[in-house]
């Protein structure tokens, strides 16, 4: 969790500095002057986010908890395995989770728990500033299935094997698993890196989803590029989506949503007053009746 918070913190600053940047000629003070409804009405959707984000987290196991729990059912060795499975324990863990990530994201996330999600494809903006992005109100839930079949998964082929003391290098491994995590789920995000040829270059070259990538993912009316982490599985499935098949991209929503109705599935919105005075229609998409 606080590996997550530290490296999302990191790049919530460099994308603010992206939006400074590229509005930069309008100077602080008329920069602040215009966009502080907006700025204001971000931020405490942000908190409400983080809040039900937070209280839903404490009612789930995490991924080291569920580890544990594993742990002490394997059997115990007086050696201790070596540590050059390190490295090979930690690519079957990142494979076996992605894979998990992959089908959750596109059978369920982008089906039946839709609404879960919602909110997580709501801003117009893609950038890991915006509520839904940098605050994912649902995402316990997904990560929860993701980490229970990941880590049965790993377990049961250890056991497979007759290699269950390998748990333990698992349990060594799993912080710089979660970095690694962590840190391509905030780039994918980050409207900082994408401006950049190398960066896209590199994350492919290690086949890693690049932020370009995963911006077509954001698109209002296209279907793939599933893989939070990798565009293997998308390659594999059929779902991959370059740069080229897209065409013009609108992010954000076809219809009309705004950050309350992203979190009560749509039965309650944010009244066209509020609306209004947050400049909520810059940053989501609102139907032309109510559009400002």
């Amino acid at each position: 969790m606080w590996l997550f918070a530290y490296v999302q913190l990191g790049f919530i600053s460099l994308d603010l500095f992206e939006h400074w940047y590229s509005a930069r000629y309008l100077g602080v003070r008329r920069l602040l002057n215009k966009n502080l409804a907006l700025i204001c009405g971000i931020g405490i959707a942000c908190f409400a986010y983080f809040g039900i984000q937070l209280a839903l987290a404490s009612t789930l196991p995490t991924l080291d908890k569920l580890t544990l729990i594993a742990t002490g059912l394997a059997p115990t060795h007086s050696v201790e395995p070596s540590r050059v499975w390190a490295v090979p324990i930690f690519l079957a863990a990142f494979v076996t989770g992605t894979f998990f990530d992959y089908l959750v994201h596109r059978f369920l996330l982008h089906g039946p728990l839709w609404r879960l999600h919602e909110n997580h494809h709501l801003p117009s903006v893609v950038s890991n500033v915006m509520p839904g992005i940098a605050a994912r109100p649902f995402v316990v839930v997904p990560n929860f299935l993701i980490n229970v079949c990941s880590c049965a998964a790993i377990f049961g082929v250890l056991r497979l094997l007759g290699q269950p003391e390998l748990i333990a290098i698992f349990m060594h491994v799993l912080p710089a698993l979660l970095l690694s995590f962590a840190f391509v789920a905030s780039a994918s995000h980050s409207n900082f890196l994408r401006r950049f040829d190398f960066v896209d270059k590199s994350f492919r070259f290690l086949l890693l989803i690049s932020p370009r990538e995963h911006l077509l993912h954001h698109a209002a009316r296209l279907k793939g590029n599933y893989g939070n982490f990798t565009a293997i599985w998308d390659r594999l499935f059929g779902t991959y989506i370059s740069r080229g098949e897209a065409g013009n991209l609108a992010l954000g929503l076809d219809y009309d949503q705004d950050f309350l109705g992203a979190i009560t599935a749509g039965r309650m919105k944010l009244s066209q007053r509020v609306r209004a005075r947050y400049q909520v229609g810059r940053v989501c998409r609102l139907s032309r009746r109510q559009s400002l």
